[in-house]
């Protein structure tokens, strides 16, 4: 089984790309996840998401150390550049907690 270390890498780009304003697809998230952890990532992308992107006046500014005005694709670009390690940390601290909560659904 893939570690969550390593699926958070491989998410960071879709985090950016999601908190910047950028298309993204739910699909790509869930190749990326799993079928297993697709439900719960799903959540903990929208937890990382609102953490990092902070909109004032209008204006995208970074959540995490509050510079900006950033254009999307710029946004983009700082958070995959400046704030790799920061998502992929909380990528795994917000898995790691909701996992320990989650109850599966039944069919």
């Amino acid at each position: 089984m893939v570690s969550v270390e390593t699926i958070a890498d491989r998410l960071v780009e879709y985090v950016a790309r999601k908190a910047s304003g950028l298309p993204v697809d739910d699909i790509d998230l869930h190749r990326i996840t799993g079928s297993s952890r697709y439900p719960i990532m799903r959540k903990v992308v929208n937890i990382v998401v609102s953490d990092i992107v902070a909109i004032q006046k209008g204006l995208i500014r970074c959540g995490i150390c509050g510079k900006g005005p950033f254009t999307k694709r710029g946004f983009y670009l700082h958070l995959t550049r400046v704030h790799r390690s920061e998502i992929i940390s909380m990528i795994t601290e917000s898995y790691e907690e909701l996992a320990k909560h989650y109850v599966p659904p039944k069919y």
